[in-house]
């Protein structure tokens, strides 16, 4: 048979026959070549075998249909280079039995504990001879009933970024992964033995509760969760926003909530890595939100993430009203440590919003709604969020002196606490070597107080026009803006601004921060453009420096 006829399913991962994990950077959805990446041809292969139609279970499995919210993950383990789904009859994705029974197992020891062994079977001890005995209940898995042959959908991207955006090493690179979109899933159980109905309404319980964790692959990014989860919530957090929605290599817009994930576990190794080493810092994030650890494989986090929202995504910028980000406790089985993890994460919240944002262009301020002159500039950048109806998560100030006193006892003090009380890990003076450590001598904080309700952002100005005054400095196209494949080293926001009175947090204006990582190993013009920005600063600008 001719090598060029053979499915890129049957092929090898390797140069010249089949490269599904790779994104082909000369392809892109502008020319409409991105099709022809090898994902889309291995999806396309795939559908045009496949029924369109899910099998039918059995006679007598009883079964019961769940909608999955976003995507939905599993991955076959036939290649060790990309995550491809498990692939049942007629070709239609499905989800194992083997994996809906380990969920179940674990589910039914904290619902109804007595009875893991009668469901699941188990090892059990006979005139002190260990047998196994099997369970009387046969877990047959899922197939997708509603329509989900879209190829587009289901050609998903991981993208991972942490040593790019934190670390500070250049390398990074996006990879195909197949997923389902917004799946409904049909969910297939039977007895060997006749059940009442109440009976059945507690394995439908139990599963049900398993569901409320997730299920499949990555469930701490968002994937795998269901509309009504019912797994333990560690903080539930009412947002909005405005920004950008992420885009696919075919330039089909999809907003992703694990971005939230991505903001909050850059930003737990950003300040980890200010008061302990990196390998330190590390282990102590992948404990919280899970990772990879080389040869040991991935770590199963503490927390994960669930974002609901009614959102169009018809156009590259967002505008949410209302969202709810649920921080979910995966793997806590300790009141005590739940009790201190939910300080952290709070703790994380106020900052994340505070400095930065979450999703697309987070360095940077809406320049819909905050650039001074928005006839001048017309591009879509940044992103603006705010909590909604969780006004107990700002953190008010009423003077800069107030800033300053937040970052020391409500950002870096307590970050070292938690480290040497919590994780039981030793502090580093020095921190980790990264350029955005949250360490005092590798990051500024500088910030200015606008009572108006309606105020206009001073620094996007620096950012984007050329010319010098008294009152700008333009940093247009610099080291410390960033370009294209160079992350820049400011960040700048609009923050609420709350202050306290008769016991009420009301909102005043806006703090605009501008956070600031400066080049230390910065030689020549570089050099010389931050010395004279910093002293533009200090000397002229409305800006005070707070931390």
């Amino acid at each position: 048979m001719d090598a060029d006829r053979v499915p890129l399913a049957f092929r090898a991962q390797i140069e010249g026959r089949c490269q599904v994990q790779r994104i082909n950077p000369e392809l892109n959805c502008y020319d409409g070549t991105a099709d022809e990446n090898d994902a889309y041809v291995w999806a396309e292969e795939w559908l045009r075998g496949a029924s369109k139609d899910a099998p039918e279970f059995p006679k007598g499995v009883k079964t019961k249909e769940y909608h999955i919210t976003w995507r939905f993950v599993t991955n076959d383990g036939q290649d060790d280079s990309i995550i491809r789904p498990v692939i049942g009859s007629k070709g239609c994705p499905f989800y194992p039995g083997s994996s809906m029974k380990g969920a179940f197992r674990r589910a039914c020891k904290q619902v109804f504990p007595t009875r893991v062994l009668n469901y699941c079977g188990g090892e059990v001890v006979v005139d002190g001879t260990r047998q196994t005995q099997p369970g009387m209940l046969r877990f047959h898995g899922a197939y997708p009933v509603n329509d989900w042959k879209d190829k587009s959908d289901l050609v998903d991207l991981v993208h991972p970024q942490q040593n790019w955006q934190v670390e500070d090493q250049a390398k990074h690179s996006a990879f195909f992964m197949m997923s389902l979109f917004r799946p409904t899933l049909q969910f297939g159980i039977s007895s060997n033995q006749p059940l009442s109905e109440a009976e059945w309404a507690e394995i439908w319980q139990v599963w049900e509760t398993a569901l409320g964790y997730g299920i499949g692959s990555r469930v701490s990014a968002g994937y795998g969760q269901v509309r009504e989860s019912t797994a333990p919530r560690l903080l539930s957090v009412s947002l909005k926003g405005e920004g950008l929605i992420s885009q696919r290599v075919n330039c089909d817009l999809e907003f992703r909530p694990n971005l939230f994930k991505a903001a909050l576990r850059g930003h737990t190794l950003r300040l980890l890595g200010g008061v302990t080493t990196a390998e330190i810092a590390q282990t102590i994030t992948k404990r919280i939100w899970g990772g990879f650890a080389g040869r040991d494989g991935s770590v199963m986090g503490e927390l994960g993430i669930a974002f609901k929202c009614q959102l169009d995504q018809g156009t590259p910028w967002f505008t949410l009203d209302e969202g709810q980000l649920d921080i979910l406790l995966l793997n806590v089985p300790n009141e005590e440590r739940r009790q201190r993890l939910k300080k952290f994460v709070i703790r994380l919240m106020k900052f994340s919003m505070m400095l930065g944002g979450f999703g697309k262009s987070w360095r940077r301020a809406s320049h819909r709604q905050f650039f001074s002159d928005k006839d001048y500039y017309q591009r879509d950048i940044g992103c603006h969020w705010e909590f909604k109806d969780e006004q107990r998560l700002y953190q008010p100030f009423h003077t800069l002196d107030n800033i300053r006193r937040y970052f020391v006892r409500g950002v870096y003090n307590p970050m070292q606490d938690w480290v040497r009380q919590d994780e039981g890990q030793r502090l580093d003076a020095k921190g980790a070597n990264w350029r955005e450590a949250w360490h005092p001598d590798r990051v500024q904080v500088w910030a200015r107080f606008d009572d108006d309700m309606d105020a206009d952002s001073t620094a996007l100005d620096w950012f984007h026009q050329d010319e010098n005054s008294i009152s700008h400095r333009s940093i247009k196209q610099t080291h410390l803006t960033g370009k294209l494949n160079q992350i820049g080293r400011m960040w700048q926001r609009m923050y609420p601004w709350y202050v306290k009175r008769d016991g009420r947090l009301i909102q005043r204006g806006f703090i605009e921060f501008v956070t600031i990582f400066p080049d230390l190993e910065a030689t020549g013009e570089d050099l010389a453009r931050q010395r004279d920005f910093l002293r533009f600063l200090e000397d002229i600008s409305d800006f005070d420096r707070v931390w």
